[in-house]
């Protein structure tokens, strides 16, 4: 249980260094949004840029059988670089935006 506590920790400490970055355009907010209990973590923009609505993921990891599922990650950041540096086996991080079997030619996870 410990690791799971860690990870969960580890998620929302990376998710909150990122939601802090508002976008340069528009009356756009970007908002954390953790469910600890199902293990789903996500930061979104919401707003308008101009007449246009803004609202969609930015980044969004869940926990299954104790591994970090990278789910979307629409910024330039090497999520998963950061989570190992923050102390996550890179055995515990699944690339989950790729293919299983493109998941199979990467040093990660594959589920």
């Amino acid at each position: 249980m410990a690791k799971l506590d860690q990870y969960r920790l580890i998620i929302q400490q990376l998710l909150d260094k990122y939601a802090q970055y508002k976008p340069s355009y528009g009356d756009v907010d970007v908002e954390p949004i953790f469910d600890t209990q199902r293990d789903h973590y996500q930061i979104i923009s919401v707003g308008w840029n101009q007449q246009k609505r803004v609202y969609g993921p930015i980044m969004h990891l869940d926990i299954k059988n104790e591994k970090i599922w990278i789910q979307q990650n629409t910024t330039e950041v090497d999520i998963a670089t950061e989570l190992i540096e923050m102390g996550v086996l890179k055995q515990d991080i699944v690339i989950g935006f790729h293919t299983p079997k493109m998941r199979q030619l990467t040093s990660f996870a594959v589920e």
